[in-house]
């Protein structure tokens, strides 16, 4: 399904995403943390986007450093698994907000992603991939 998305807009989505990525690579990340949060898929995320960033011109050291991005099932609570700690935590602290984005996963969840990016371009960036 997420082909299908990508393969109707691909034209409109390499437009908007050229210039900014060209001009500061690491938006990259970006794109890829909000692309897997709406497809709902790492594997699709990866496969709709590499290609995309390739073909525009990311270097494939921004690509490989900053794979981790495309974990963005936290920024929305709509995972079962996420869902179901929610509904077994007896304490109360794990929950979902007023406003649905402020819930118990947002914080764990953008240190993860951070993180891993973080160490991700410096490790690229220490093998010359960058």
């Amino acid at each position: 399904m997420a082909d299908t998305v990508f393969a109707a807009h691909l034209t409109e989505l390499k437009a908007a995403l050229t210039e900014i990525v060209k001009t500061q690579p690491w938006t990259y990340a970006i794109v890829l943390l909000l692309v897997s949060k709406l497809v709902n898929s790492q594997a699709a995320a990866i496969s709709a986007m590499v290609p995309v960033g390739l073909a525009i011109g990311v270097p494939p050291g921004y690509i490989v450093a900053f794979a981790a991005a495309s974990y963005g099932y936290y920024i929305l609570p709509t995972y079962p698994s996420d869902l179901a700690a929610i509904q077994f935590d007896r304490s109360g602290t794990t929950h979902i907000g007023k406003y649905v984005i402020n819930h118990s996963f947002i914080i764990p969840g953008l240190i993860g992603v951070g993180t891993s990016c973080l160490i991700g371009y410096l490790l690229a960036s220490a093998s010359g991939l960058i």
